[in-house]
């Protein structure tokens, strides 16, 4: 058996069609109707792929072809299967950034172009988010929040100190702000009714499409931030740690699988 990060993991989700799978399972006992379609059977894929992989090799995966590492910032080698648990390059972090579609557009020597700009100034991302922005657009004519471009780190193999009650009862809590959320004034309600399966917009520069709220885009785009980045993520990242805790703690799976997705053997471990 080998071992897998849970960005890995989630990898093999982003790399799988999923859209038309049909997944028996639920979400989690009580009903979140929240999440678009997308986002359900992601969720749902991450949750049947830790339950039973070689079911979820068999029946759901389809792969995606694409070389998505020409899109992005930090280009490495293909991921790796560990031998060992403890193997110190399985808990490694990961973060990554998405060339923006413009730059991609106009050829790889733009884009080579785009990734050494982006690491002389990717010391602002975390000191001052919004100078970076300011740099961007001054530099490339980009307008665009920096979540929009993130890859979201899901985490290495290491897991913290709550329990599964815990983790069930902070899920709990989610859902009943989202609720409180939702019936805190009218504006939250005519925008998430609207919209709160649509928070992708709010990373968006393009005119939302059918607006009819009574509100800007602007004030759309920056609920639906805050609705996104404080409740939907949270619970996603909260709902895939149960899945984890609950189905496989250590993402153990066979390496023969693993290798025919383009995993290759850790040379540290093995």
């Amino acid at each position: 058996m080998s071992y897998i990060t849970l960005s890995n993991a989630m990898g093999i989700i982003n790399n799988s069609d999923i859209k038309e799978a049909s997944f028996t399972e639920k979400i989690y006992h009580i009903p979140i109707y929240f999440f678009n379609h997308y986002e359900k059977n992601s969720l749902l894929a991450i949750k049947e792929l830790l339950k039973n992989p070689e079911n979820y090799f068999t029946e759901f995966y389809q792969r995606i072809e694409r070389d998505e590492n020409n899109n992005y910032v930090y280009q490495g080698s293909a991921p790796s299967h560990h031998k060992s648990f403890e193997c110190p390059r399985l808990n490694s972090d990961y973060k990554n950034y998405e060339i923006p579609s413009d730059i991609i557009d106009q050829g790889p020597e733009v884009a080579d172009e785009f990734r050494a700009w982006f690491k002389s100034v990717a010391y602002l991302l975390e000191r001052d988010p919004d100078a970076f922005v300011t740099r961007l657009y001054a530099r490339w004519g980009i307008l665009t929040n920096v979540k929009a471009i993130e890859i979201r780190n899901s985490g290495s193999t290491k897991m913290d100190d709550r329990s599964i009650e815990e983790i069930k009862e902070d899920i709990d809590k989610l859902i009943k702000k989202a609720g409180r959320f939702y019936y805190a004034s009218t504006k939250n309600k005519k925008i998430l009714s609207a919209f709160s399966k649509l928070t992708f917009l709010a990373y968006k520069d393009e005119q939302i499409y059918n607006n009819e709220t009574g509100y800007s885009d602007s004030e759309v785009k920056a609920l639906l931030k805050y609705y996104d980045e404080k409740i939907k993520q949270p619970l996603k990242d909260t709902l895939i740690l149960y899945y984890r805790l609950d189905l496989n703690p250590d993402i153990e799976m066979k390496g023969q699988y693993l290798e025919r997705l383009g995993f290759h053997s850790c040379n540290h471990c093995n």
